[in-house]
């Protein structure tokens, strides 16, 4: 709700990205920025401490991204969102079938202040808004596009590489990029690994740890590691170590394999 000034939340794990939104907002003189977040993580407990009236919320991020935030938080408790994505097919096809505002970057301060300009306007007319329906459509829509396939389409310098899933042996997350691993060849993808996740077969692929997944059809031999953890041994070779806090998931399928 609008008192004195717009309450403002700003989401991205890019600090130049930040900083460009943080600068356009600060000349306008009824917006307030409550907080910045650098990754999904700290955004949920932003948004759940401080009740923004508007968040700017990056759609990639590492962990979790801006539609995994939004699931976090709850659609019936998400306030108002402008979307700021680097895509220009992906994510925009999900905002203009939900007809929500969103600014691809690089962020053009033209298009930036237009944006704004709705969103205040709607808040005015309407100063305790519901976008729950409205969220929880485009979080509909969103799965349907990652539903899993024969195929798994990826971005690569540029380009979109349609992998076999059978193919892939394992993907480990790497800073904010996923390293997927085939063979004889890996792929580097601005992806979060809980996205890639979602996109693959359920029944082959498993998280393993914080930071992979592994194909089951690759593993080759699973020994005993450290304190209930396994040692996962590939057909190529690459030896992966399990994590604590997927112990569980990968017990079950050591149990459903033998």
């Amino acid at each position: 709700m609008i008192e004195q000034s717009l309450r403002v939340l700003v989401i991205d794990d890019e600090a130049l990205a930040r900083q460009r939104l943080c600068s356009l907002l600060a000349r306008v003189p009824d917006v307030e920025v409550v907080a910045e977040c650098q990754n999904g993580l700290e955004a949920v407990a932003a948004i759940r401490a401080n009740q923004p009236d508007l968040v700017f919320l990056d759609v990639q991020m590492p962990e979790l991204d801006g539609f995994d935030v939004i699931t976090e938080v709850g659609t019936d408790k998400m306030p108002p969102v402008i979307f700021v994505t680097a895509l220009d097919d992906y994510a925009v096809s999900a905002f203009e079938f939900g007809a929500f505002d969103y600014l691809l970057k690089p962020v053009d301060h033209v298009r930036f202040h237009q944006t704004l300009d709705r969103a205040k306007k709607r808040l005015r007319e309407s100063p305790q808004p519901s976008v729950s329906s409205q969220l929880t459509a485009l979080l509909k829509y969103v799965g349907q596009l990652d539903a899993p396939k024969n195929r798994i389409g990826v971005k690569v310098n540029g380009r979109i590489l349609f992998l076999d899933p059978d193919e892939i042996y394992w993907i480990q997350a790497r800073d904010d990029l996923a390293r997927i691993h085939l063979a004889e060849v890996a792929y580097d993808v601005r992806e979060p690994l809980s996205r890639l996740e979602a996109r693959l077969p359920h029944d082959r692929f498993l998280r393993v740890h914080r930071s992979t997944i592994v194909n089951t059809a690759q593993v080759r031999e699973a020994q005993p590691f450290d304190q209930g953890d396994q040692l996962l041994i590939l057909r190529n070779g690459k030896r992966i170590t399990t994590g604590r806090s997927y112990r569980k998931a990968v017990q079950e399928f050591l149990k459903r394999a033998t």
